[in-house]
């Protein structure tokens, strides 16, 4: 399994590049994956042979203390952090210009954060997708589910989300891999996430111009459309782009991969 020792902590990344046979791609560009809260880089996979198959290389990586990624209690984590970690990868990777960051959730503010403070032109645009936008609420929210945990364990997540927070479309065997993702996360790099959420500054949206695609799900809870239209309207972008999921929860990429490919692989198109 591929490690990068990264900032002192092991994070599990994976590589993969463009499809021998890939010939859509004029200018190859390459798109940085950041999963969300109780997920792994493991979310993004029904799509990436897709993307890869348009001339493009994928990188995922699972944040410190979700997936393959050892928590260390000292090391903690922070948008921040999660930020430095991405760059600092993409780094040891050599890869300098033409990143297209692509967030989910909680990682939709650290996209946001990492083309904010972009100072030399290595990231190319933005995709958000049911991206969080930091509020004082979260605090209160996200205190509880610390708690639960605390108490519960990863079990009582496992048993609510995967029904809480999906849509309509969302089959049932949708619904027992996110119950997989979430009881196999280590419990305290989870709090440790949603703590992360809960301190989270907002980004400087208006101090990002590249272009931007968001996707929203129409029967999404945690990342309601009047949130995911005020981060939007925050970016200052020429080029800004919102598709609503019809019947779509907060699990976009896994309940409706056929689409989510399609609308991330039209905008790559736009940028290549």
């Amino acid at each position: 399994m591929p490690f990068k020792t990264i900032n002192s902590k092991s994070l599990y990344y994976t590589l993969t590049p463009p499809s021998s046979t890939s010939t859509s791609s004029s200018n190859p560009l390459t798109l940085l994956f950041i999963h969300g809260l109780g997920s792994s880089s493991s979310f993004y996979f029904p799509i990436i042979p897709y993307i890869s198959s348009l001339g493009h290389r994928c990188i995922t990586l699972d944040t410190h203390g979700s997936g393959a990624s050892i928590y260390n209690a000292e090391a903690g984590n922070s948008i921040s952090s999660i930020a430095s970690d991405a760059t600092s990868l993409l780094d040891a990777l050599q890869i300098e210009k033409d990143v297209v960051v692509l967030g989910h959730s909680m990682g939709g503010i650290v996209a946001s954060q990492l083309a904010a403070s972009d100072v030399n032109g290595r990231v190319k645009a933005v995709v958000l997708i049911g991206p969080v936008n930091p509020n004082p609420a979260a605090a209160e929210v996200f205190g509880k589910r610390i708690k639960i945990v605390e108490e519960q364990g990863m079990e009582a997540m496992a048993t609510t989300i995967p029904q809480a927070a999906t849509g309509t479309r969302c089959s049932a065997l949708v619904r027992a891999f996110i119950r997989q993702l979430l009881i196999g996360t280590n419990p305290d790099g989870y709090n440790s996430l949603c703590r992360t959420i809960a301190e989270a500054p907002v980004p400087d949206y208006a101090s990002i111009k590249v272009p931007v695609l968001l996707l929203a799900g129409e029967e999404d809870k945690s990342a309601p459309l009047s949130g995911c239209e005020k981060i939007l309207e925050g970016y200052k972008s020429e080029i800004k782009t919102l598709n609503v999921l019809s019947g779509v929860g907060h699990w976009h990429v896994l309940e409706a991969p056929e689409e989510v490919q399609k609308v991330v692989g039209a905008f790559l198109s736009e940028l290549s």
